[in-house]
Formats: C-alpha cells, structure tokens, sequence
C-alpha cells in the first residue's frame, strides 16, 4: 500500500510540475500588477519526474510522445474540465490509471468514454506520439512455463529505445508460441497439450479458449478483433487453417486440394465450428509458412504459385480469393528460399511487399511494392535499389554493404519510411530508411539468431488505452442420464 501511495504521489507532482507562462501583457513596473492583462492565454509545459533506479524512464515516458507544450485559452474554455482534460491527456498511460486514486472527481473523468476517446484522438493525430509508442519485434517462442510469466515479457517496463527484440533463450525448452497480435490483444498457445490463450498485456487478463475436438495438422492460426467507437475490443476470432502435411510436403503433386478446412472460434458463440469453403483453383501451402496477414479483417495466407489466398471470417456465405503477388518480383528466389526473403505485411494502413536480393552479386538489393488496389489486387511498384546507392553511419556495417546478407523481418508500425532486416554476418538488426537509403545498426539482440527470419517474429505495440478481453461464453454440457437408472433407484 505504500508503494502504490508514493506512485500517486509523485503522478499528482507531474500535474504540478508544469510551467506556466501567462501570455498577457507583460509589465516590468511593479505598479502595474493589478492592471488587467489584454491577452487571455496560458502556455503550459509538462515536465516529466524524475524515476527512481527501478523503473527505466521510457518504461512510463514511453507513453507520453505528446506535444509537451501547449497554449490554453483561460476565458474560451468550454467548461472547467476542459483544462484537466488537456493535462491529464499529455500523461503517460501508467500514470493516467494511477491518477484515478486522487480522488473521486478525477476517477470518473477518466472513467468517462469522452475522455477516453479524447485521450485515443491526440494519440492517433500527433505525429510525435505514435512515433514514441513502445513497440517490439517479439519472438514468437517463449520459454516460460507460466501465463503470468509470459505477460511479464510484454510490460512496458522491459520496452527501451533501442531494443527492438525480445532475446531468443538458448537451452530451454520452449512452452509458449505468440500466434498473433490485434487491437492490443495477443493470441498464443501452450505447447504440449495444445491450448490457446488470448490476453492483455496492459490489464494483464488472460482468457483460455475452449478446446477444440479436432487436433490433427491444423497449423498457421488467424487472429482478428474487432473495436468499437471508443477502440474497445467487442469480441475477437481465431481461424486455424487444416494443413496436409503430405500436400505441404509435395508428396502428393498431382492432387492439390481446391478447398480450404478451416476452424473458427468466435468470442461470442464460445465454440469452434468447421468449414470447407473452395477456391478457385488448386492450392500448396510453402514447406515453411507461418501465421496469415490480417489487413483490413481479412486473413492472408501465403500460397505456392498463386501469391496469397484471402479469407474474410465475418463475411458469409463463407468464401476465399485469390490474391497473386506482383508479377516482376523475384520468384525464382521465392521457389528456391521458400519466401525467406521476402516480407509482406501491413503498415500505416497499406499492405506492401517487401524483398531483398539472396545473392549480393544481384543488380537491385531491395525492391518494394504497395497494394494500390484491393478489390482488384493490383501492386504499385515503389522503388528497386542497387547495392551501390546504399550508406550507414556506422563504419563496420558500411564495409559490409556491398557483401552482406540481409533479411527481411519487420515493418516499423508507425513510420512508412523504416524496414528493420537482419544482418546475418553481423549478427545484429539494422533499420533501413527508404527516404535516405541509409542502414543503421537498431541494436544486437542476446542469445542465437540463427533462425531469425520474418516467419519466428511479430511486431507488437503497446495500446493506446486498455481494453478488457471479452469472454467467450460457457457452454454447459449436461451429461446423459440413462432413464432406467433413474427410476430404479
């Protein structure tokens, strides 16, 4: 209890520790102090407390990313609130939450949608505050043995301004896979026996999914949720896609399924329910996929030949398209490295294709393409590269420019400009700017790197407000009771 007093305390002190700079006349006279001022404006400046050794500054600070300063109009002020609501919205999250114990007020302002969605709205339109929101390239592999372990890899507290990569543990054995990330939820799953979890990290909720009743060769699940007016979760779908192992190992050339079998768990039902919904031609899943693209709510797996099959799970009657991939891609280096090098994901909204060059020796080293239209998958090619236009900062990686091997593995969740790639000959991860054509070493994560590729990391980025998980509903299975057992006694 004490700990949790002096944390509000010194959160009340940052609302006090702002400076104030009244806009008015100013007079050098000390005559004049009573005089009315002419202007009716206030600059306030938010001045961050100091932290302690325990806790690192970004792990709240992180949050803040706000305009620090800001002019308030004294006398235009739609009501008395309106000045608390600007403070309190330019406060870390952590922060924020701690301040509801203050008092009785302050709790149900910030209890309040109105200002929930203020807080969102300054978060989405200042370029400054998505900029600084934490974010990780997570490795999808965990090794802990608890849920309660497994959140504590996604506290704040472990986000700094460097490190991008949750360290890969070298000797354990793996018990949690990270199978995807939507609206601040995450999906994984135990390993041994199968059993899939959804939580949040902020609120630190953790809900277990029913089981299903079928768990042979169901691979590459799907996870999509859906948000409502104030960005709260509403209810939330995993899709786990049935892979033949035979057909992914193409032992079976000749007959290619033309139909997906698919399981879908629904938030709202509780259940898992089947389909076998066709396509329109044959479909093979690569040797090495991994969990499908959502964007837009609809769910991308990659498949050989045709580029991606999309499958939107809220839409019925229950349906697949075919997507194919740019046509002056690569592909011969999509057969041979089954994908390695490439990366296609969402970013700021737009779904691009990027892909690097396997071989140094080749004419362009990285190539880019942006989904131009959806409905009619078409791709717009953005730029191709060559090894000689690239430069860093940074005296070792710029002597390896023209030699070394780079793979693709994350898009920057805010800024369109940044790839981050693995340096395999430098064993570290570098950001590359589109703009500049710049490499910059991002930081060298701890333990092996070995198999680091696109395929074993997600990114994920804290929420901008919690939201609860919703739990699914539970169905109650009432046993059959023989009628002659009953009434013999």
């Amino acid at each position: 209890m004490e700990g949790h007093a002096n944390s509000t305390d010194n959160d009340a002190d940052q609302i006090q520790n702002c400076v104030i700079t009244d806009s008015t006349n100013q007079h050098n006279n000390d005559d004049d102090q009573n005089q009315i001022p002419t202007q009716n404006h206030l600059e306030f400046q938010v001045i961050e407390p100091p932290y302690s050794n325990e806790g690192s500054p970004s792990s709240d600070s992180s949050f803040l990313g706000l305009d620090d300063t800001f002019t308030y109009d004294i006398h235009n002020a739609p009501d008395s609130d309106s000045l608390l609501y600007e403070i309190l919205s330019r406060l870390p999250l952590k922060s924020l939450f701690r301040l509801k114990c203050v008092c009785k007020h302050w709790q149900t302002l910030i209890s309040q949608r109105s200002f929930s969605r203020f807080y969102i709205s300054r978060m989405i339109t200042s370029n400054t505050a998505s900029s600084s929101l934490p974010f990780r390239i997570l490795y999808r592999y965990i090794c802990e043995s608890e849920p309660e372990d497994v959140l504590n890899r996604f506290r704040s507290e472990s986000y700094n301004s460097s490190g991008l990569y949750l360290s890969r543990e070298e000797h354990k054995a793996i018990k949690f896979k990270v199978l995807g990330v939507s609206n601040g939820l995450i999906l994984c799953c135990s390993l041994g026996p199968l059993v899939y979890h959804v939580c949040n990290p902020v609120t630190r909720q953790w809900v277990t999914l029913a089981k299903s009743t079928k768990t042979q060769n169901f691979f590459a699940e799907g996870f999509v949720s859906r948000v409502n007016e104030d960005n709260l979760v509403t209810d939330y779908t995993v899709v786990r896609l049935e892979m033949d192992l035979s057909v992914v190992r193409q032992e079976m050339l000749t007959s290619f399924p033309d139909y997906l079998h698919l399981e879908i768990f629904s938030s709202e039902t509780g259940e898992w329910v089947g389909y076998r919904v066709p396509c329109p031609f044959q479909i093979a899943f690569p040797k090495r996929g991994a969990g499908p693209i959502c964007f837009k709510g609809v769910l991308h797996w990659f498949v050989n030949d045709h580029g991606m099959v999309a499958f939107d799970p809220y839409k019925d009657p229950k349906s697949c398209r075919l997507i194919q991939l740019p046509a002056d891609r690569d592909v011969q280096s999509e057969v041979t490295h089954d994908g390695l090098y490439r990366l296609c994901d969402v970013c700021q909204g737009k779904l691009r294709l990027f892909q690097v060059a396997p071989d140094a020796s080749s004419f362009y080293c990285f190539s880019m393409w942006d989904m131009k239209d959806y409905d009619k998958g078409e791709w717009c090619s953005e730029f191709k590269v060559t090894r000689s236009d690239l430069s860093s900062s940074d005296p070792e990686l710029e002597s390896w420019l023209m030699k070394a091997t780079f793979l693709p593995l994350s898009f920057h969740p805010f800024d369109l400009d940044v790839v981050y790639l693995r340096c395999v000959e430098l064993a570290c991860l570098v950001s590359y700017n589109i703009q500049n054509r710049q490499l910059d070493v991002a930081c060298k994560p701890a333990g092996a790197i070995d198999d680091l590729s696109w395929r074993v990391v997600v990114p994920f980025v804290i929420p901008t407000w919690p939201t609860p998980v919703p739990i699914p509903p539970v169905k109650v299975v009432i046993p059959e009771v023989d009628p002659l057992r009953v009434f013999n006694g």
